[in-house]
C-alpha cells in the first residue's frame, strides 16, 4: 500500500512538473511569438534539460508533500518557470509589420504588461502556498485562507 501512495504520488509530481513546464516554457512563449515577437528561439538539450528540472523537482515536490521542503521545491519549480520565461522573452519587443495601401506600417508593444502580469501571477501562487501551509500548521485557528475566502465571496 505504502509503495503504491508514493507512486502515486510521484506520477502527480510528474504531472505537476509537465503543466509548469507547459505553461512557463511553452504557453507563455508562444503568446509571445502570437503577439509578434521575433527572435524567441529554443534549443532542444537547454529545453530537454529544463523538462527533466521540471519533472524531477515536481515529483520530489509532490513526495514530499505536508513538509517545508514540498513548499520550498513546489516555490523553486514557479519561480524557475518565471526565470526561464523571462529569459526567453526579455530584449524581444513585440512589432507587427503589415502593408497598408501600398505603406508599410509596423505596431510596436512594449511586452512589459505580459512580463508583469506572469511574474504576478507567479508570486501571487507563491503566497497563496505560503497562506495554505500557515493554515495547515495552524488548523484550530481560522488561517489567512478563510479571510482570504471571505473577502472574495
Amino acid at each position: 500500500m505504502r509503495r503504491r501512495q508514493i507512486l502515486g504520488e510521484i506520477v502527480a509530481g510528474l504531472a505537476m512538473g509537465a503543466v509548469y513546464y507547459v505553461i512557463y516554457i511553452i504557453l507563455f512563449p508562444q503568446l509571445h511569438r502570437l503577439l509578434g515577437a521575433e527572435g524567441i528561439s529554443r534549443e532542444p538539450v537547454i529545453d530537454t534539460a529544463l523538462a527533466g528540472f521540471f519533472l524531477a523537482i515536481g515529483a520530489i515536490a509532490s513526495v514530499t508533500r505536508g513538509t517545508i521542503y514540498s513548499f520550498i521545491l513546489s516555490a523553486l519549480l514557479k519561480i524557475l518557470g518565471l526565470l526561464a520565461y523571462l529569459f526567453l522573452v526579455s530584449n524581444k519587443p513585440l512589432s507587427i509589420t503589415n502593408t497598408i495601401a501600398g505603406y508599410s506600417v509596423t505596431i510596436s508593444i512594449n511586452p512589459d504588461p505580459v512580463i508583469f502580469v506572469a511574474s504576478i501571477w507567479t508570486l501571487a501562487t507563491i503566497l497563496i502556498d505560503i497562506l495554505a501551509m500557515i493554515e495547515r500548521l495552524r488548523p484550530g485557528i481560522p488561517g489567512a485562507l478563510t479571510y482570504l475566502r471571505e473577502a472574495l465571496s
